[in-house]
């Protein structure tokens, strides 16, 4: 191959790899689904319609509007729906200064600004909640914008709130990293590829049949291997270089 076919190579990659890093929190800079799972578990137990908490894990990801009928029924949801929110907040209030960053947080956001990727934080979060984990991250320094819940009237797996996060940087190749199938299926929705981490519980093969492109252990190890992953993400597919159980 000729040196000018290798320079329009590197041109035309150049021109696909991603200008824009969606990033989600909870379970993915924030280890936190754990927490919302046994709150969750807690406020449906005070009402008397206790969900195993591995049922309740499943759904981690999805948004609290949603997640009451996926748990349950719509029958559940229309008698109880608003009730268990109120308590999975109350119990989750009582937690959330127990959660801590996942490994790599702050330094996966260095990345992305240092690979010149503008990053705008997707957390689905009630504004309250979500400030806790903003300012773990000194998100005013490392981030170029952030949602919370109170942006988006649909939540995950809606890709409402992603189109949104979108609308608050300037960008034309976005790549989206997350933790759950919810996630992945968000972001297919508005046709941008998923790196899924393993930090919120779901399997790589999970997370892989949603749709990732590419799935590492955690932030950190995604950090590490930024480059290669955003040529991965670029190509659109994964060539077999990427880890994960």
């Amino acid at each position: 191959m000729s040196s000018g076919a290798t320079a329009d190579g590197a041109r035309r990659l150049a021109r696909e790899l991603p200008d824009v890093a969606v990033v989600d929190i909870d379970g993915t800079l924030l280890d936190s689904n754990y927490h919302h799972t046994l709150a969750w578990a807690r406020a449906f137990e005070a009402v008397d319609r206790p969900v195993p908490l591995w049922r309740l894990h499943r759904h981690i990801g999805m948004g609290g509007d949603r997640l009451v009928a996926a748990a349950t029924d719509d029958e559940t949801e229309a008698r109880l729906g608003d009730r268990v929110r109120d308590l999975w907040k109350q119990e989750f209030d009582r937690m959330i200064e127990e959660t801590r960053l996942a490994p790599g947080a702050r330094g996966l956001l260095d990345a992305f600004a240092g690979a010149g990727l503008r990053v705008v934080l997707a957390s689905s979060s009630i504004p309250e909640h979500a400030a806790r984990p903003l300012r773990l991250l000194d998100a005013e320094e490392r981030a170029d914008g952030w949602t919370t819940s109170s942006d988006a009237e649909r939540s995950k797996p809606d890709p409402e709130l992603i189109e949104k996060a979108l609308e608050k940087v300037r960008g034309d190749r976005a790549v989206m990293i997350g933790d759950s199938v919810w996630d992945v299926a968000a972001a297919e929705e508005c046709a941008i590829p998923t790196v899924g981490v393993l930090t919120g519980g779901f399997s790589a093969a999970e997370l892989r049949e949603a749709g990732a492109v590419a799935v590492v252990d955690d932030a950190a190890e995604l950090a590490t291997r930024l480059d290669e992953l955003l040529e991965i993400v670029a190509a659109g597919r994964d060539e077999g270089a990427t880890s994960g159980g």
